[in-house]
C-alpha cells in the first residue's frame, strides 16, 4: 500500500507540473472588455482627441433587455435568453454555438469637447481573453436606434494583440461572442483535455504497476 500511495503522489505531481505556471482564464469564463484603443472614427473620419469607455451602468430603460443583460452576463446560454438577433449580410450562423467571450458592457464615446459619439463609430478594443483558437468571433450588440439585437461583423480581429475593431451604427451594450467548440482554456489555448489525459495514463500506468506486483508476490 505504501507503494501505491507513493506512485499517486508522483502521478499527481507529475499532472501539476505538466500544467502550466501561468495565471489563466478557465474555459467558457466571460472578463469584462478590455480599454479601448487607437483612434475613434465616425463615418470613417478619425475624431482627434475622442475618447471612449466601457462600463456597467447602461442607458437603455427597457426592462427586458436589461434583465437579458443580467441573465447572459451570469453564464446563461446566447440561445436561450435572445430569441430574435439580426445578422450581417450573408453571415448565417447558429447562436446555440455561441458563449460570450466578454461581459455585455455599455459603450460610449465622446469628442474632444465631451460631445456623445454615437453614430457610425468605429472603436478598437481589448478583449483579454482571445485566442488564437478561436477562429468565428463576433460582437454582440444592442441598439438602441433598432430596439434590437444583433450581430456585428468586426472590421479587424486582432488575436496577436488581442484586440478587435468594429463599427456601430449606434453606441449601446456591447459584449464579444466566440464560437465555443469544446472546452479550451481562453488564455493560453491550451485543451483541457490534456490533462485529463494525463492523469488517465498516469493512473493506468499504477494500476498495472500493482498488478503486475500481486501477480509476482
Amino acid at each position: 500500500m505504501n507503494l501505491v500511495k507513493k506512485l499517486l503522489a508522483s502521478a499527481c505531481a507529475f499532472t501539476v507540473a505538466c500544467m502550466p505556471m501561468t495565471t489563466v482564464f478557465a474555459a467558457g469564463s466571460i472578463v469584462a472588455n478590455g480599454a479601448p484603443t487607437g483612434e475613434i472614427a465616425v463615418d470613417g473620419k478619425i475624431v482627434e482627441g475622442s475618447t471612449a469607455q466601457f462600463s456597467d451602468t447602461f442607458t437603455v430603460e427597457d426592462q427586458e433587455v436589461l434583465d437579458a443583460i443580467a441573465q447572459l452576463n451570469s453564464g446563461a446560454k446566447l440561445a436561450d435568453v435572445l430569441d430574435e438577433v439580426e445578422m450581417p449580410e450573408g453571415v448565417e450562423i447558429d447562436l446555440a454555438d455561441f458563449s460570450l467571450l466578454t461581459k455585455i458592457q455599455d459603450l460610449s464615446a465622446t469628442d474632444a469637447e465631451g460631445n456623445d459619439l454615437s453614430e457610425n463609430v468605429t472603436v478598437g478594443w481589448e478583449v483579454p481573453n482571445l485566442t488564437e483558437d478561436m477562429n468565428e468571433v463576433y460582437v454582440l450588440h444592442y441598439s438602441e436606434k433598432n430596439a434590437g439585437w444583433e450581430v456585428i461583423e468586426p472590421d479587424k480581429v486582432d488575436k496577436e494583440a488581442k484586440e478587435i475593431t468594429a463599427t456601430f451604427e449606434d453606441l449601446s451594450p456591447v459584449g464579444v461572442i466566440y464560437k465555443s467548440e469544446g472546452a479550451v482554456d481562453t488564455s493560453t489555448g491550451t485543451n483541457t483535455v490534456l490533462y485529463i489525459a494525463i492523469g488517465a495514463i498516469a493512473l493506468v500506468g499504477i494500476c498495472g504497476i500493482v498488478v503486475a506486483k500481486r501477480k509476482f508476490n
